[in-house]
This record gives C-alpha cells, sequence and structure tokens, in this order.
C-alpha cells in the first residue's frame, strides 16, 4: 500500500538525470514486483492489537506481519512552505519544468540535492544562485576542506554560491528548497510503536511492537558495525536494509552490518560516500585532495569510519570492506594509493 498513484520508482534519478532530461520517464520504475499493490492509498491508524490497518477508505486489513517503510519527506522551512521540494516524481516534474522554463533559478541549501540540482542546472545554461548557512556546502558530512574544494568547483562552473549567511533574503516564487529530510514516523508514533528522530528498530528491523517491522529511510536503526543506533537518508542503504529485513520477517534474518554507501553526480565528478555520517577526530588524503581521482578517509581513533572519493569509485569499494572489518590500519599504507588495500582486509 503506497500513497503515491505510481509504482515503484528510484528516487536517485529524480535530482541527476532525470531532471536535465537524459533519462526517460520510464527508465525510473522499477520491474513490477511479485506482490498486489495498492496505489494511491493510505493507512491512516495501526492497530496493533488486532493485527489491522486502516485505509483512508475505511476499510480495515488484517496482518500476520507488517511492515512500514514510509520514507522521509523534505523538510520544510517555515515561510516558505509554498516553495519548491524534491522527493517524489511529481516534484521531479514541477522542477523539470522549471528549468525548461529556463529563468535564474534559486536554491536553499547546499546539500546533496541542492548541489546536484545546482549542477544540472548549470549544465541547461541556467543561472544559479544557492544560498547556504554553514561555511561550506556539506561541512557536516564532508568537513571543511572538502567542502571547500566542492565550494570552488560550483563557483568555476558559474554558480553563484552565497555561503556563511546569517538569515536567508527575500527568496523568489519557485525557489527549490532543499534543507534535508524528515522520517515519516507519525503513523508508527500513534500507534505505539517506540520513535526516536525515526522508527526505531533493531539490527533485524523489528520495532517495539510485535510482529511489526520497519525498513528504510523512516528508521533509526541499530548498527553493529558502528554500535549505535543511525539514521541513513540514502537510496542504496535503503533498499539493502529493506532487503535484510525481509529476510528477517521470512524467518532468514541476520544482523544489518552493512556500511552505508551512496553516491552523487556533479557536473564530471562522481562523488562517492562510504559511511554512517559520526563524529571523526583526523582524516587523510589517499592522492592530492582536488585532484581527481583522490578519496578523503574520515578517522576515529586510528580507525577508519567513513570515506569520500571523487573518480575513486574502486578505492572507496575497498574501502567499504576495510571499514566493515574494523581494523585499523597504518596511516601511511592508507594515504598511500599504490596499497592494495584489499589485503588489509582480514579473511573472514
Amino acid at each position: 500500500m503506497g500513497r503515491e498513484p505510481h509504482p515503484p520508482y528510484q528516487r536517485p534519478p529524480l535530482s541527476k538525470r532525470y531532471l536535465v532530461g537524459d533519462l526517460a520517464r520510464s527508465a525510473v520504475f522499477f520491474p513490477a514486483p511479485d506482490a498486489e499493490l495498492r496505489l494511491g492509498t493510505e493507512v491512516v491508524e495501526i492497530d496493533p492489537d488486532r493485527h489491522q490497518v486502516c485505509l483512508d477508505t475505511g476499510e480495515r486489513l488484517g496482518y500476520g506481519r507488517l511492515l512500514l517503510t514510509p520514507g522521509a519527506r523534505p523538510r520544510r522551512l517555515a515561510g516558505h512552505e509554498d516553495q519548491l521540494y524534491l522527493r517524489e516524481l511529481d516534484d521531479a516534474d514541477r522542477l523539470r519544468a522549471r528549468l525548461d522554463a529556463g529563468t535564474a533559478l534559486h536554491i536553499v541549501g547546499a546539500g546533496f540535492i541542492g548541489c546536484e540540482v545546482a549542477a544540472g542546472a548549470r549544465s541547461r545554461g541556467l543561472e544559479v544562485v544557492v544560498y547556504e548557512l554553514l561555511e561550506q556546502p556539506l561541512l557536516r558530512v564532508l568537513g571543511a576542506e572538502v567542502g571547500a574544494w566542492l565550494a570552488e568547483v560550483h563557483r568555476s562552473h558559474g554558480v553563484d554560491l552565497r555561503t556563511g549567511l546569517s538569515a536567508l533574503p527575500a527568496l523568489p516564487p519557485e525557489t527549490l528548497v532543499a534543507v534535508g529530510s524528515e522520517p515519516n514516523q507519525e503513523l508508527a508514533a500513534a500507534a505505539g510503536i517506540r520513535c526516536q528522530a525515526g522508527i526505531v528498530v533493531d539490527e533485524l528491523g523489528r520495532t517495539s511492537v510485535p510482529d511489526v517491522y520497519a525498513a528504510g529511510d523512516c528508521t533509526r536503526f541499530w548498527s553493529p558495525l558502528y554500535e549505535t543506533a543511525i539514521r541513513v537518508e540514502h537510496f542504496q542503504t535503503a533498499i539493502r536494509h529493506g532487503e535484510a529485513t525481509g529476510r528477517s520477517i521470512a524467518g532468514q534474518g541476520r544482523p544489518f552490518a552493512e556500511a552505508p554507501w551512496f553516491w552523487s553526480d556533479q557536473y564530471d565528478l562522481n562523488l562517492q560516500y562510504v559511511g554512517g555520517g559520526l563524529p571523526w577526530d583526523a582524516t587523510l588524503v589517499r592522492g592530492r585532495l582536488g585532484q581527481p581521482p583522490f578519496t578523503v578517509l574520515y578517522l576515529l581513533e586510528g580507525r577508519p569510519v567513513a570515506a569520500v572519493g571523487v573518480n575513486d569509485g574502486r578505492t572507496i569499494g575497498q574501502l567499504r570492506r576495510l571499514i566493515e572489518a574494523r581494523v585499523e590500519v597504518d596511516p601511511e599504507q592508507l594515504a598511500d594509493p599504490a596499497t592494495d588495500l584489499r589485503r588489509l582486509v582480514p579473511p573472514r
């Protein structure tokens, strides 16, 4: 059951190839699942005691086990609720029409969505103005050095990037607001399911209520890898977490201990990030910062916990396995592009 009228589709192209017209609408949809789809149908109540859900039509359906995957929604900017937001296919269609108009595009937020849309709009020849309250794009995730480099990338491509703002100026109509997301947890919370900045689940996807599971970016899931609960807003982890939770529902579950991974395409750059967005206490660069291909590693107490690679996907793939192995490595080896990182991963 899903509120949207569309069958399941991929969201990453909505800020990338689909947005700029390089991908047909039909290409964003997943193959038809072997399941009954009730589209345009919203669940308005969960009754755990009766093992039922109530639909917006008034119909009540019984369940043996229930999986919640309501996702997240864009965080709305107070006073600017009527501006453009990007989350769903229909949002992308509206933004695409906005780009087709050819006039200057204003964007609030220099996170991944804001930066990707800015790059796409510049590729279409539009003037682009980006407003960011932090000193650099993606400062909290990538740190000051990578953020400063990324800022220069956008400015070199003609983006009017205004960072470190104490307040926003008056915004024109049809400004894109991209200031993060919020988990859709209200339905679960009303049913007495534990929520804390997301629907809280264990390493098997189980909520605090028997026979109710949750997966994807609506959740704050326990990560055995990081030994804490994390919420990840990105596509790949939502897919993988959903698969793992499905196996749990089928009685074949094992702890979800993967390192989150996602990518971002901006101009001729492919950024790949592995990690949970958690604190670090040191960084090191593999290659030369600002000269792709290069990778920046984020360390905590000498152990790599995250990394971002620019046009360096092979290194990120190797580091992902290294992070999941939770090993300490000589920093000189990590920083040396000649080091075969695969040999640093202990055999299972």
